[in-house]
């Protein structure tokens, strides 16, 4: 064990001395079974055995409390029922404890009626103990050879290079327990985080040298801004975050009063955050474990393309319609490689990539692989193969994949197509050899995705200017923020096209009378055709309800839609030139944890049904903007498709710029805000319709 202190979580999660409150020598009981799991791994730290009914348990001296104890420990772990936990809590931090474990649930209230989980956070803050818990596993942290769970592994043994950190306590379980060697240094159940959080168990995680990979699965982050600091850390270091977000439904925004408020779930922001910050975004657990075994191997690409080699057409056929919809980009050969293969292969079988090797039986599979591998297209070499036991088939592929790695300096990867199909006794040989093996077809070719998308990434960051790096004349944003005050105090939004007018945002002539005589004065200097639309602060969506009319040409028809319109809402009439083109949503929201954040897609009425969007963060450049604009499905419409004029991606991506520019400098009296449509016809950009929620007056 080190001597020496590093990190502030070293008394929660590298103890030099351990106390166990509620220690017992009955079998089966909770106190036992995590005094076994402590010793069972060989943890050379010294553990104290705290139960006042015994002076010995097991044969071992045990303590009356902790104030008994010939010196002060690093960390208490409370093996006991949830009502005696914020007392000894408070016996821990008087006996000058460091760190706390908690296994129970914390359900429930203290004796003086205090919610129990408030009541154990407000001990453990006011007495400086970092805490794991309540409601977890405990943690396993194998460069000490500590297991400090009740529920041991029997499986663990040395120490390796990826740490997990989950909410989920079973599922913590489940992937501590894998079957396929994937080695954890630290895997950490962090519960309710009570006081200690996911962002300080990856600022530790990074600390440790043996880190390569972190693997979250979240339900939330508590602390933002110190977990986007750890995941700028852990890429610094160049260690590789891996989340499962849980919780992708977008039941928490039904509260959304804008479109783009109900389309920028959680899950969304989080996957722009994670993107943002090169964080690898994964959707099942088979997919994580793939994924981190991948990455956990000490080869890196030179590039995000991939060279493939298999033994079987079908299956070649099932990779690249896998692989298609995933992006899954396949290195096209050279010449001299295809001359190479066609040396090689049976007659009848041709040379690509990927290649299907296999034909009259000739066993040409280590200078098959070997030849991609000195293609210097190909960043990444895979084996596609099934490997059952017995089979005399299984132990030439496994030669031929020991030759190929011994034969390049590229990353080689072992992937089986049908996972309970692959040979356990050769996949912890390849392993061992720290060849990964990816374990079925779909989530080995995701894993592969994430490979080469994060190195591409690595090799291309992203330059160029945040939204909240560009200047906003402080006369115009003050001006607004006292409107969108007055709003919030009346309890209405704010639809004045002055806004955008004001931020650089184009929008068509305009008028919003409740005059008839000044609506034909307009369309009379403007010209024909129109839109008439209801211009009131209190409907938010105002085609729901017919408030708005299209292609007014003509004086009869604009009396006859003034008059339509004021008898749904009396009131004032906006009148718009009409603009033509496809319709966009841009909208802001602001996130609970995030803050600001930003949405672009299809628009129009059917947003919500189409939901081609794209999350936006303050930070992102323009050319970031540009580049998630064209990963859109309907891009196509603004590039040209089917005659239509071609829109300057970046010109479009400028105008979205300056819609985040003018949130940024509002964020503060700004609760959503959206442009739906903004009409986008070849270089003609305009919003046509604006909907600003102010931000709830704060009656604290």
């Amino acid at each position: 064990m080190r001597a020496n202190r590093e990190h502030r979580l070293d008394p929660l999660l590298r103890p030099r001395s351990i106390a166990i409150v509620g220690a017992s020598g009955r079998e089966g009981s909770f106190g036992k079974q995590l005094r076994l799991s402590i010793e069972s791994l060989g943890y050379a730290g010294e553990v104290f055995l705290i139960n006042p009914k015994y002076e010995h348990i097991d044969g071992l001296p045990a303590y009356p409390s902790l104030a008994a104890l010939p010196h002060p420990v690093d960390c208490v772990a409370m093996a006991i029922a949830d009502k005696a936990l914020p007392h000894n809590l408070e016996l821990a931090a008087a006996a000058q404890a460091r760190a706390a474990l908690m296994f129970g649930r914390a359900y429930g209230v203290t004796d003086d009626g205090h919610e129990l989980t408030r009541a154990l956070s407000s001990i453990a803050r006011a007495g400086n103990l970092q805490m794991c818990g309540a409601n977890c596993m405990g943690f396993v942290n194998l460069e000490d050879r500590l297991q400090m769970t009740g529920f041991p592994f029997s499986t663990l043994e040395k120490p390796g290079h990826v740490a997990l950190v989950s909410h989920s306590g079973s599922t913590w379980s489940g992937i501590v327990g894998n079957l396929r060697q994937l080695r954890f240094n630290y895997a950490i159940s962090a519960g309710q985080e009570l006081a200690t959080g996911v962002a300080d168990y990856v600022d530790f995680l990074v600390d440790q040298a043996s880190t390569r990979v972190i693997c979250l699965l979240l339900e939330t982050v508590r602390e933002p801004e110190a977990f986007l600091a750890a995941l700028g850390r852990a890429r610094a270091k160049g260690i590789v975050v891996i989340a499962l977000k849980l919780g992708r439904s977008a039941q928490g925004q039904v509260f959304a009063q804008s479109h783009s408020g109900a389309m920028s779930g959680s899950a969304d922001v989080y996957d722009a955050i994670f993107e943002r910050h090169g964080v690898v975004s994964v959707r099942t657990l088979d997919e994580m474990m793939d994924t981190a075994e991948l990455f956990a191997a000490v080869r890196r690409p030179h590039n995000g393309l991939i060279g493939l080699g298999c033994d079987s057409g079908g299956e070649r056929q099932l990779i690249v319609d896998v692989a298609e919809p995933l992006g899954l980009t396949f290195a096209p050969l050279g010449a001299a490689t295809l001359a190479q293969l066609d040396g090689l292969l049976d007659p009848g079988i041709e040379a690509d990539n990927p290649l299907d090797y296999w034909g009259d039986g000739k066993d040409i599979i280590a200078e098959a692989m070997l030849a991609l591998a000195s293609d210097d297209e190909v960043g990444t070499l895979v084996m596609a193969t099934n490997l059952p036991d017995g089979q005399e088939f299984t132990h030439a592929c496994s030669m031929a994949l020991e030759k190929t790695v011994a034969g390049t300096n590229k990353p080689v990867v072992l992937m089986g197509n049908v996972a309970n199909t692959m040979s356990p006794t050769e996949c912890a040989r390849h392993r061992a050899a720290g060849i990964p093996v990816l374990m079925g077809t779909e989530t080995a070719l995701r894993a592969l995705r994430h490979f080469t998308q994060h190195h591409e990434r690595l090799a291309a960051p992203d330059q160029g200017t945040p939204a909240t790096a560009a200047a906003v004349p402080a006369a115009v944003t003050e001006r607004w923020l006292q409107r969108l005050q007055a709003a919030a105090q009346a309890q209405t939004s704010v639809q004045d096209f002055d806004l955008l007018r004001d931020f650089g945002v184009s929008v068509p002539a305009s008028l919003s009378t409740a005059d008839l005589a000044q609506a034909l004065a307009f369309a009379s200097a403007k010209g024909f055709p129109l839109v008439a639309k209801i211009d009131s602060p209190d409907i938010a969506h105002k085609s729901d309800m017919g408030g708005v009319i299209l292609g007014i040409h003509n004086e009869a028809a604009l009396r006859e839609a003034f008059a339509r319109l004021q008898s749904i809402a009396p009131g004032p009439v906006l009148l718009q030139q009409q603009v033509q083109g496809s319709e966009w949503i841009l909208g802001m929201k602001q996130d609970p944890q995030f803050g600001p954040t930003f949405t672009f897609g299809c628009g129009g009425i059917f947003v919500e049904i189409l939901k081609d969007y794209t999350t936006l963060l303050p930070q992102d450049s323009v050319a970031k903007i540009r580049q998630k604009i064209q990963s859109l499905k309907a891009y196509p419409l603004l590039a040209g498709a089917r005659g239509r004029a071609p829109t300057d991606a970046t010109q479009l991506a400028e105008v979205v710029h300056a819609f985040m520019r003018m949130g940024m400098a509002l964020q503060s009296g700004v609760s959503e805000m959206e442009i739906n449509p903004l009409l986008v016809d070849g270089q003609r950009i305009a919003a046509v319709d604006l909907l600003v929620i102010p931000a709830a007056e704060d009656h604290a």
